[in-house]
This record gives C-alpha cells, sequence and structure tokens, in this order.
C-alpha cells in the first residue's frame, strides 16, 4: 500500500488514543526498535520482546510489520516533527532577531535543545527518510512551505539590511545553513553522542563559520 500523508493522517487517532495498554506498550517499544535498529534490522521477535508481548498478540494488534512501522511514522510526522519542531521552528524563523548572529544562534540552541529532549526521534526520522522514498517525499514537501520557503524569505531580509551578501542566492545560503545544522545535530546525537563535545562552543564556531563565508564586506 502507498504511503501517502492522508494515510499516516487516518493512523494518527489511533496513534493518539491506542485500543489498549498492549497497543500503547507496543507502538511505544516499536518506536524504540525503530529507531536504533531500522526497519530491515528490526524483527517482530524483537519487537515482541522489547513491548513484553508475544509475536502472537503483536500480530493481533498488527498484521504486518509494515502496519507498526505506519503507526510509528504517523506519530512521528504529526505529532511530534509537524506540530511541535516545525511549528516551533517557523515561528524562530519569522522572528527576526536584531542581528544576524543573534537570529541565527538563537534557532540553533532551539533545535540542539528540542533534538535533546528526545534524540530516537532524529534517529527515527533519518531511518524513515532512508528507508522510505514516500515518505522522505511527504516530509519534504511539509519542510519545503513549513521551513525552506520561510528562511530563504529571513535570507532575503539579512540582505536587504546590508548585514550579509546580497551577491549570494538566497537558496544556496538557505541549503549550507540547513547542512551545517543537520550535520551538527547527527554528529553529537547519532553518530558520536559519547563523544565529548561542548554545544555551546560548537554552536559558535558553526555560526563563525558559516558567516565568514556569508557576511558583506564593508
Amino acid at each position: 500500500m502507498k504511503l501517502t500523508l492522508k494515510l499516516l493522517q487516518n493512523e494518527l487517532d489511533s496513534y493518539q488514543n491506542p485500543s489498549s495498554t498492549k497497543e500503547k506498550d507496543i507502538v511505544e517499544a516499536a518506536e524504540n526498535v525503530f529507531s536504533e535498529l531500522g526497519f530491515d534490522g528490526a524483527t517482530t521477535a524483537e519487537l515482541a520482546k522489547q513491548a513484553n508481548v508475544t509475536e502472537r498478540t503483536l500480530f493481533k494488534y498488527f498484521p504486518s510489520k509494515n502496519d507498526l512501522y505506519r503507526r510509528v511514522l504517523s506519530g512521528l510526522l504529526l505529532s511530534t516533527i509537524v506540530p511541535g519542531h516545525m511549528s516551533d521552528l517557523k515561528e524562530r524563523l519569522q522572528t527576526l532577531k536584531p542581528n544576524f548572529k543573534e537570529w541565527y544562534l538563537s534557532i540553533l540552541k532551539a533545535r540542539y535543545t528540542a533534538v535533546a529532549k528526545e534524540p530516537k526521534k532524529l534517529k527515527l526520522l533519518l531511518g524513515a527518510l532512508l528507508f522510505s522514498k514516500e515518505f522522505a517525499e511527504i516530509f519534504g514537501n511539509l519542510w519545503k512551505i513549513n521551513l525552506y520557503d520561510t528562511s530563504v524569505e529571513a535570507i532575503e531580509y539579512f540582505q536587504q539590511t546590508g548585514e550579509i551578501r546580497k551577491n549570494l542566492d538566497p537558496n544556496q545560503i538557505v541549503r549550507a545553513s540547513f547542512s551545517l545544522a543537520a550535520s551538527f545535530l547527527i554528529t553529537k546525537f547519532v553518530l558520536a553522542p559519547k563523544y565529548p563535545i561542548d554545544p555551546e562552543k560548537e554552536m559558535e564556531t558553526i555560526f563563525s563559520i558559516f558567516y565568514e563565508g556569508i557576511k558583506n564586506e564593508k
């Protein structure tokens, strides 16, 4: 069955209102297992084990691993990422600070704080984007509407104030900005979570590297 936004929206009510405690436990366990092992690595045996149920009980609620994964993705996309992270980030993008540095760092620090509370959500999102082309397309469309377009407008604003160079395409600046921020979060919470990274210093350095390339020479 093709994954669509409508299908995920139909799953959302079940995600938010599970029919029983067992179903709730299965979905919560699945979020952990899928985030750590990905879709291919998550076996039904492991999913059942982490939920403290038998595989027979697991299949009673979810006839296939795909059905369970779809339920998890509905929560990730429509209960966490879009209403939480995306709406918060969009508001921050639209609230232009007195200067570019304060604006940029406030957004980066807010993303770090949000992801630090639930790092498994980031792992789950990355796995879904890599595993499912359909999910990636759905997420990409929401990301463009909620974040990308707003980011371009913000960069154009700072170009007009004269704080950053006007001879650079604002779209390219935005893509570079997102790439740096995503790389930082992935390194900190996925690739090297135990590596002694000082978040404050790291974000200041990221800004310095980024800004030195786009600031307006006066």
